[in-house]
């Protein structure tokens, strides 16, 4: 390997969107656990079940279509109740989710989305709410291609009782993926028994985490957390995805209606759509990709294009288009953000881009993704940070074609142009 590319590598590793130079901003690892919980943060919920009589079932669960507002869960979270409540994460002026439970419960009938329960699986505990609406940012949570292997590094999301806070992030190792029969309590007076492909863990889980979401190292759904196992100690148990592929698939699932524009605030004017009839042109000067690789930058382009009125274009190069590269090398990792952000700018109002524009840079590594203004109202911010993070978190690993499959999956996903039928089958 080059001196230059494993430079490249270390300093992909650590820049949050421009690479630091190498001499003065060492390499560290990845903090992958933070990384996934911001991810996967939005997508979870609580989940509240009021069973009569002044009793209240509390849970987690995960927004796993949004078109469908279809929210999963455990179906020992929701018993046989016909309708539930659910919230999602709220942030304050810091940017940072409120965990405290009382923010919640006090400003319940703002932040308390109510929903039916549409589909149940007993056998598998699971069950699906159809929400009344998503609100404004929120993305649905991918689905794995694989159930997980043992060994494999997993996180958990839940709303333990017996923790003071909402949104607790647990790590894990899985000690193994098979079927299993096994008995549950659904509360003091009811024992359940269930059937179902599961997945056993390492990492702890309580009552009020039921019904969270278990996640790969990718943020994609692996399972579902059961938990509650009975004559068992120190033994976690989740739903394995295969069993959520297997509801999402039923008939009566897909013929739920998809409404794409279920949000907590309508918009009061459709925001623009890309005019033109042919979709950008990218460039690989940088040649970072497979041949392979990159004709699916042009796919997913002319899908953007054809089906939502978005641009896409992504340029690559091995030296800083318009300076020289020692000039750029010399630069202060903020100077360097902002030479490229610039850049990016400079194009997008070049080519009239109503979409998305990545920069990527070879000598000095450098990668800029640039949201233009008229397409802020079609793909959400989060989003574009979710790619970013694919983009530097695959490279730093050295997968480069990857790495570009995983971010234009994000961007698709986030429009429903994802192959979701083939993820539930």
């Amino acid at each position: 390997m080059s001196r230059l590319l494993l430079t490249l590598m270390l300093l992909l590793a650590t820049a949050p969107v421009a690479w630091a130079q190498a001499k003065t901003d060492p390499a560290a690892p990845v903090d992958t656990g933070a990384n996934v919980y911001r991810g996967v943060l939005r997508s979870t919920v609580w989940v509240h079940s009021d069973r009569g009589g002044g009793r209240l079932a509390t849970g987690s669960g995960s927004l796993v279509d949004k078109g469908r507002r279809l929210v999963l869960t455990n179906y020992h979270v929701v018993g046989d109740v016909k309708r539930a409540t659910v919230f999602f994460p709220d942030y304050g002026p810091d940017k940072k989710a409120i965990s405290d439970r009382k923010h919640y419960l006090d400003h319940a009938n703002k932040l308390g989305i109510p929903g039916d329960v549409v589909e149940i699986d007993k056998e598998g505990d699971l069950a699906l709410i159809r929400i009344d609406r998503v609100p404004d940012g929120v993305p649905e949570l991918t689905l794995a291609e694989a159930s997980p292997d043992p060994g494999q590094t997993v996180h958990s999301l839940g709303n333990p009782g017996k923790s003071g806070a909402l949104w607790v992030y647990t790590p894990g190792k899985v000690r193994q993926v098979y079927s299993k029969k096994w008995r549950a309590k659904l509360d003091e007076r009811t024992t359940l028994s269930f059937q179902a492909k599961v997945i056993e863990t390492d990492s702890p889980t309580n009552p009020g985490d039921s019904g969270g979401p278990l996640v790969n190292d990718k943020g994609e759904l692996v399972g579902v957390t059961q938990g509650g196992a009975i004559d068992a100690q120190a033994l976690s148990t989740f739903v394995d995805l295969s069993e959520v592929k297997r509801l999402l698939n039923r008939r009566s699932v897909q013929a739920l209606r998809s409404t794409d524009t279920a949000s907590s605030t309508p918009q009061a004017k459709e925001p623009p759509k890309s005019r033109r009839e042919a979709a950008l042109k990218s460039k690989d000067e940088g040649k970072f990709f497979s041949e392979e690789a990159w004709a699916k930058v042009q796919g997913a382009a002319e899908k953007l294009l054809k089906e939502k009125g978005l641009d896409l274009m992504i340029e690559t190069y091995a030296v800083p288009p318009k300076l020289d590269a020692d000039k750029v090398k010399a630069m202060s990792p903020a100077d360097r953000t902002k030479f490229f952000k610039e850049f990016a700018q400079e194009r997008v109002k070049a080519e009239k881009i109503v979409g998305l524009y990545i920069v990527i840079n070879k000598n000095p590594g450098s990668l800029y993704v640039d949201l233009s203004e008229a397409a802020k109202g079609k793909v959400p911010e989060e989003v574009v940070t979710k790619i970013k993070q694919t983009l530097l978190t695959a490279f730093g690993a050295k997968k480069f074609d990857a790495g570009l499959s995983d971010a234009l999956n994000v961007l698709l996903e986030s429009q429903g142009l994802g192959d979701k039928k083939e993820d539930k089958k």
